[in-house]
Order: structure tokens, then C-alpha cells, then sequence
């Protein structure tokens, strides 16, 4: 009995022994499989442990990106803390990923700026290629972009623009901000194009469009600013920046000028008809919308983010958009 016991104590740790190691050598075989099944990885610069490549880098990443491109060749890989990164520096691959390659390419993760002002990806500039995505394109393309609809939206320029000259030949002697004088005039054409609602002319007007420039200002700082939550999605619940806060802050009071605006037609197309009801030809975009809500083609969410598409950054802000547009999609 006690030879069993000695026996069984000898033959245990040497099964256990042997089980571990065929459980490494296949775990091992597995992962081999694997990585030879997955193309290999462009070449790089050599990244730190956790950080990557983050301490290298500096405030002008076109000039470091071509000089890495020099030296890796025109396309790359670097680890931007926990989260690769590959990098194009030609155009021939900016063609191949944006148009030709574009439906391979086109679900990538969003930042958390960018995930918040698009209602979680479901805004038509950050959502993924899906059949939601094509619907709201379309929607988009039809009934705001298209020939029809721009020539109805000629005298809307043509007004637009003579009130800001005029406007501007009032202040001779005095100092004009082009800036702001260009926005309001895009954003007045733009509000007009998207709800012609005569409540929204005038002083009130006014206001309204000062209040989307400083809005849209905010708003592409944000986007542009470096945020470690994206580098580090575990720090994301921290929000150490507090850019999710900001964020948040500002797609809040986006959202109570949309649903004023929407409150004020419904009561409108009350007011009109007994069963709230335009006629064709009367139809601006949020009343298009509107109607397609009503048919449940698109919900209140939906509508509030096609309605944001139309108010892009201008000028200096205009730029810092396009930089954070290549940085997150020519980053794949």
C-alpha cells in the first residue's frame, strides 16, 4: 500500500509536467499557424514598452512621418501607445485605401471626441459601412446635394451674400472680421437651405449663427486635441483630459438648438394643417426628415446628426479639422 502511494506520488507531478509542456508545445504550433496566415507587418521605428512610440514624436508629424518614410519606406507601422498604427505616405496608397480598397478600410475605431459628437457612429461622416451608413447617404445626396434642391438655393446665396457685402460697406472706417463675416454668411445660406423657418431671421438669426461659430470652434478643438484615453482605452474611464467631459458639454447644447428648432416646426405644421402636413414644393431638409421620421425610416437621433453634417469648421478651424480628418483616417 504504502509502495502504491509512493508510486502515485512519483507519477502525478511527472503527468502534470507532461501535460504543461504539450500544452506549450501546441499553444506554440497554434500561434505559428497563425502568424503565417496573417500577412507580416510593415516595417518600423522601434516602440517602448506601454507608451510605443509616444515620446518620439513631435509637434510636426508631417516632416517626421516622411522622414520615417525615407527610412521604412512608404508604408509603416508604429505603436502609438497600446493601439498600432500603419501609416501611407503616398498618394498612390491614399488612393488604393480611400477609393479603390475603401470598404476594407472604412470601419475603423472612433476616438472618443469623435464617437460622442456622432451619436456613437451614427452620424454620416464617423458611422461604418453598413446598410444604416448607405441609407443616410442617400438621404443626404437626394434631397440636400442635389441639382433641384441647390438651384432652389440660389436666391438664398444671392441674398445672403448681398446683405454681408452690404453689411460690410456699412462699417468703411472701422475694422471688419472677414472671419466671422464669412461664417455667419455660410451658416445663414446653410440654416436656410436646412430649415427656412422665418422665426430664425433677423437679431434672433443673428444669434443663432454666432452661437454655431463659437459651437463648431469648440468643437474642432476638441476633436484636435491629443487625447491619452485614445492611446490608452484603459485609462478612457478616467477621462484625465476631460475631453469626453467637453465634449459631452458641447454636443449638449448642439442638441437643444436642433430640438428647439425641430419643437418650433412641429408646432408649426400644427398651426398649418390638421395633419401637420407641407406641401411638396414648400419642403426644406428638416421637413424632408421629418416626414421620413414619421414613416419610421429614421428616428429623432438620426435626424439630429444629418442635421449637424452641413455645419463643418471654416477657415483656421477648417484646418484643423482637415489635419485631425488625416491623422484618423489616414492612420489605418
Amino acid at each position: 500500500m504504502t509502495e502504491n502511494k509512493h508510486e502515485l506520488a512519483m507519477v502525478v507531478p511527472l503527468a502534470i509536467t507532461i501535460s504543461i509542456v504539450m500544452l506549450g508545445v501546441l499553444w506554440y504550433k497554434l500561434t505559428l499557424s497563425s502568424s503565417s496566415r496573417s500577412p507580416p507587418l510593415p516595417p518600423g521605428p522601434r516602440s517602448l514598452p506601454v507608451v510605443g512610440y509616444l515620446p518620439f514624436l513631435g509637434r510636426d508629424l508631417h516632416k517626421e512621418f516622411t522622414n520615417m518614410a525615407h527610412t521604412y519606406g512608404p508604408i509603416f507601422k508604429l505603436y502609438l501607445g497600446s493601439k498600432l498604427h500603419v501609416v501611407i505616405n503616398t498618394p498612390e496608397l491614399a488612393k488604393e485605401v480611400v477609393r479603390d480598397q475603401d470598404e476594407t478600410f472604412a470601419n475603423r475605431d472612433l476616438t472618443v471626441a469623435a464617437s460622442i459628437i456622432a451619436y456613437e457612429g451614427q452620424n454620416l461622416i464617423f458611422s461604418k459601412n453598413n446598410a444604416t451608413w448607405r441609407n443616410l447617404r442617400k438621404i443626404f445626396v437626394h434631397e440636400v446635394l442635389s441639382n433641384k434642391n441647390l438651384k432652389a438655393c440660389s436666391s438664398f446665396r444671392r441674398d445672403e451674400v448681398r446683405k454681408s457685402i452690404k453689411n460690410v460697406f456699412s462699417k468703411i472706417g472701422t475694422n471688419v472680421d472677414i472671419r466671422e463675416i464669412a461664417f455667419l454668411t455660410e451658416a445663414n445660406v446653410i440654416t436656410r437651405m436646412m430649415w427656412d423657418n422665418v422665426s430664425y431671421i433677423g437679431e434672433k438669426g443673428i444669434n443663432l449663427g454666432v452661437e454655431l461659430q463659437t459651437m463648431a470652434s469648440n468643437i474642432t478643438k476638441i476633436l484636435g486635441h491629443p487625447n491619452l484615453s485614445d492611446f490608452f482605452p484603459t485609462l478612457a474611464w478616467f477621462d484625465l483630459q476631460g475631453v469626453e467631459r467637453n465634449m459631452k458639454k458641447e454636443v449638449k447644447k448642439r442638441g437643444q438648438i436642433f430640438e428647439s428648432i425641430i419643437e418650433d416646426r412641429i408646432k408649426s405644421n400644427n398651426k398649418m394643417s390638421p395633419d401637420g402636413i407641407r406641401h411638396e414644393e414648400n419642403k426644406d431638409f428638416l421637413q424632408i426628415l421629418l416626414d421620413l421620421k414619421d414613416q419610421q425610416d429614421l428616428n429623432m437621433t438620426q435626424v439630429k446628426a444629418l442635421l449637424s453634417v452641413r455645419f463643418v469648421p471654416q477657415h483656421d478651424d477648417l484646418c484643423k479639422f482637415l489635419f485631425f480628418f488625416f491623422f484618423e483616417y489616414f492612420f489605418i
